[in-house]
């Protein structure tokens, strides 16, 4: 019986099929192995990055749009410079790592939701409706900016709580192929 996994707990990865490790140490992989590790270094320096948009900002959240309107120049340089980081993070994630990760397992998702079942099936997410909020808290800001205060503050604090979760989808990731044998390095603790 599989184990469910909450926000910070460490993935056991112990079912995972050895077929897995097979294919992932066979040579035609070593192209996707090496297009993972670089991924995998862009990902883990935005998480870097992010956490310290997250510490910089530990006094100014919860946002209001009174904070937001009677901002100074310094206070919004560190919302926008949070903001792009959590949509980059985002978006590496599952553009990038949840694909690779997949063409490593020789499996052929056809769209986004095959990906996020994939996932799922793997406890790198809790569920495709978690992720699909996490895109929606993303889209919620990285494409139409909110013209009002509060659609705006209302935008950043759902990130600003949501941010802890891309940090624990890292480490099942992380956990997870380590027991394939292919090693990346990060560490992703939010509180550190």
């Amino acid at each position: 019986m599989k184990n469910r996994h909450l926000a910070g707990d460490h993935v056991n990865c112990s079912d995972i099929r050895l077929i897995n490790v097979e294919c992932v140490m066979s040579h035609e992989n070593q192209k996707y192995v090496t297009l993972f590790q670089h991924n995998w270094s862009e990902a883990h320096r935005t998480a870097k990055r992010l956490n310290m948009s997250l510490v910089r900002l530990s006094d100014e959240f919860p946002l209001s749009s009174f904070a937001l309107v009677n901002a100074d120049d310094d206070l919004l340089d560190k919302i926008d410079a949070f903001r792009v980081r959590f949509a980059d993070l985002q978006d590496c994630i599952g553009n990038k790592l949840f694909r690779n990760l997949l063409k490593l397992e020789h499996e052929s998702p056809i769209s986004m939701l095959d990906v996020l079942n994939m996932m799922e099936k793997r406890q790198i997410i809790e569920s495709s409706s978690q992720w699909r909020t996490l895109r929606e808290v993303r889209n919620a800001f990285a494409h139409d900016y909110p013209e009002s205060e509060n659609e705006r503050a209302s935008a950043l604090n759902a990130a600003w709580t949501q941010a802890p979760v891309l940090f624990v989808i890292l480490e099942r990731l992380q956990a997870y192929l380590e027991a394939l044998g292919v090693v990346v390095e990060g560490d992703f603790d939010a509180n550190k």
